[in-house]
């Protein structure tokens, strides 16, 4: 509730080049959230070695024929068989987990840099805001914000 009375009185007094940046910092900030929730599920999920559909259903065994090879020979080869599919999983999982995680960090730098310059302009070399107003808006922006970044951590 105290986010949405943020968001009314942000509206309320938001320039309109203030309130354009609100409406596409808010499609970020949403895929952001998505983006996080999966690096999130992604961690849990190695640190469980709980690998995804798409990587645990991948199985390198195939039938040896025993009546020519002897027991310890075909189970050395069973178990080079889970070997390798073990170490694809382990490879696949971290190799998941590096993208998400490339990709929330990504997103994150995105809406920082939005954010930090929200009502800034730059002129000759320095940053200054607007006016009274823009100064106002920007506070209340921040406000709103840090409720938002709140509820989607």
């Amino acid at each position: 509730m105290e986010e949405y009375k943020a968001l009314e009185h942000f509206e309320q007094i938001a320039s309109p080049t203030q309130w354009n940046a609100h409406l596409f910092l808010k499609s970020k900030m949403k895929q952001w959230s998505t983006k996080n929730k999966n690096y999130l599920t992604a961690t849990k999920r190695v640190e469980y070695d709980l690998p995804p559909k798409f990587i645990s259903n991948i199985d390198f065994t195939f039938k040896i024929d025993e009546s020519i090879f002897n027991k310890d020979e075909a189970q050395t080869l069973y178990n080079q068989m889970r070997q390798l599919t073990k170490d694809y999983r382990t490879q696949a999982m971290s190799l998941y987990l590096r993208s998400t995680t490339r990709e929330q960090e990504i997103l994150a730098d995105e809406l920082k840099n939005i954010i930090v310059g929200f009502t800034k302009e730059e002129e000759n070399n320095e940053i200054m805001i607007d006016d009274a107003e823009d100064d106002a808006g920007y506070i209340e922006f921040k406000r709103y914000n840090e409720l938002r970044e709140k509820r989607y951590n």
